[in-house]
């Protein structure tokens, strides 16, 4: 009579486990070749922070790093459960050759080697480019939302805070009160060597005076260096911000970024930003590149989404030399109908309604929409725009002004009240109480309209094509694969350290899957590529 399958060995059983910890691991797993590869890594910085005469002998700065490394790729973020998976794992026995490391002593190992990880994560970005999988030729910018570790609830507005502070001190000092009354009554009862025990309301209290003057410290800091003020801010984390969530909604997140390799699909730089202005660190990180990989020139091709493609981004990639590949919006296309052999002649009537316009919403409400400065063309020849009724709109003054850090230096050109008054077209083009339509231009507008011409390109569609899968995929990765949806730590100085640790875990796993494949990356500049 068939029955269920039995047991192999009753617990209680002696058995004779294998002689050589080696042998509990197959020959061709994949934590041998992460051994190899972090054996083939320069450890000398980080073994200069290390004292070597006093004391126990410390665990050298391998084996933590690569326990870590390792479980950030098997999905094991915490101290606590690498602990356990070092304790009970034979692939991770094997790597850390069966030391006992206890989870303070990798969380310590964590916060104090900032510097030396910086370091590591460069060490294996040269090493993939030393067995030629890390060619640099062409980059990819991007940055993605990831979740702070604070409530989605939990933030406050300025006036709240302020608030808040008031109403903890208040309660603080009364239940300081009560507490020493208590203390007294026990030191009379019981003597004046009694022990006495912090209230637990009254830590709580003092947690929370302690999380709001952070949050108020930010605020200044953020106004003593002229930055604008968030709207709310989180208590938690004060140094998280507001910002849209990946999948809907609002709540506090980080804003890390990644400069990829478009061939090999490996990290060559990283970075954590509080705010959502990716495009003002783009160059930066292109810089970061150059220095830590020792190149003589930048890398000859950037790819970037549409965000990148500011005037700013534009101009400094013309000065460095760098092919610049990112989609334009606000530009005249081919398409347009405002675009004619002469300006001076208006739009044909059947032509009117294909013209780009731009609605606004009113507070009331109520929409208008009209003309936007798509629909008017500029001869830089003459220095005027010609409106789509083939009238000019020559240049009347020039202003300055900053936004977000950054200046603005704009052209502005008027047409004459007279064209507007008897124009059929007054109705699409004017807004409110206007009597003349004005049109304006940014200093860098000319790259503006060279990068469209370019970006309009069959061959540039082509290359920006290649940017979405390796741009994207380290990303996808760290999210899916390593389960980091949220960070773990607080404050940005943390935050960016948790993510260098991801992506280098990244480039890990990346780099063994090349070298396993034996693949290797194509001449990224040749005409086929």
């Amino acid at each position: 009579m068939a029955d269920f399958a039995t047991a192999r060995l009753s617990r209680d059983q002696l058995v004779l486990f294998p002689e050589r910890l080696d042998s509990a691991i197959a020959p061709d797993h994949a934590v041998r070749l992460l051994d190899d590869i972090l054996g083939r890594i320069d450890w000398t910085t980080w073994e200069q922070t290390y004292d070597l005469t006093r004391g126990q002998p410390p665990i050298h700065p391998r084996v933590l790093a690569g326990a870590i490394l390792y479980g950030l790729i098997k999905r094991i973020r915490t101290s606590r459960a690498l602990e356990e998976a070092i304790e009970v794992r034979n692939d991770f026995r094997w790597l850390v050759e069966d030391r006992r490391i206890d989870h303070t002593t990798i969380c310590k190992f964590r916060q104090k080697n900032s510097a030396n990880l910086k370091n590591l994560f460069v060490r294996i970005a040269l090493l993939a480019r030393e067995l030629g999988h890390l060619p640099l030729a062409s980059l990819g910018f991007d940055g993605t939302r990831m979740r702070a570790n604070n409530r989605k609830s939990g933030t406050r507005t300025p006036e709240e805070l302020r608030k808040a502070k008031e109403e903890l001190a208040a309660k603080y000092t009364k239940l300081e009160a009560e507490a020493a009354a208590a203390d007294a009554k026990d030191d009379q009862r019981l003597g004046k060597d009694s022990e006495h025990k912090l209230d637990k309301e009254l830590a709580d209290v003092a947690l929370r005076q302690k999380r709001v003057d952070a949050a108020l410290a930010e605020l200044e800091r953020l106004e003593q260096e002229g930055q604008k003020k968030p709207a709310r801010i989180p208590i938690t984390d004060p140094q998280s911000r507001v910002t849209p969530n990946k999948e809907g909604g609002f709540a506090p997140n980080y804003t890390p970024t990644a400069m990829v390799d478009n061939e090999s699909g490996m990290i060559a730089d990283a970075d954590v930003l509080a705010n959502t202005d990716e495009d003002k660190h783009m160059l930066a990180s292109v810089g970061r590149v150059q220095e830590s990989m020792g190149l003589a020139q930048p890398p000859a091709e950037l790819l970037a989404d549409g965000m990148m493609s500011t005037g700013e981004n534009l101009a400094a990639c013309k000065e460095q030399g760098i092919d610049f590949y990112s989609p334009i919006k606000g530009t005249v296309g081919a398409d347009n109908p405002a675009v004619r052999q002469d300006p001076s002649v208006p739009v044909p009537a059947e032509d009117i309604a294909r013209l780009p316009t731009t609605t606004t919403k009113k507070k009331d409400g109520t929409t208008t929409t009209t003309f936007n400065k798509t629909a008017f063309v500029y001869d830089a020849d003459a220095d005027v725009y010609w409106c789509p009724a083939g009238k000019p709109l020559p240049y009347t003054n020039q202003t300055t002004q900053t936004e977000n850090g950054r200046q603005r230096v704009r052209s502005r050109y008027h047409a004459s009240e007279l064209d507007c008054a008897g124009c059929p077209l007054a109705s699409m083009c004017l807004s409110g109480n206007a009597k003349r339509r004005q049109v304006g231009h940014e200093q860098h507008e000319a790259l503006r309209v060279e990068h469209a011409k370019k970006m309009s390109s069959d061959e540039a569609k082509a290359k920006y094509s290649r940017r979405r899968h390796p741009g994207e995929r380290p990303f996808a990765v760290i999210k899916q694969d390593f389960g980091a949806r949220r960070f773990l730590t607080r404050g940005l100085d943390r935050v960016a350290d948790e993510w260098l640790w991801l992506c280098s875990a990244f480039n890990l796993k990346r780099l063994m899957s090349l070298i396993t494949t034996g693949s290797d990356p194509p001449n990224v500049l040749s005409p086929s590529s």
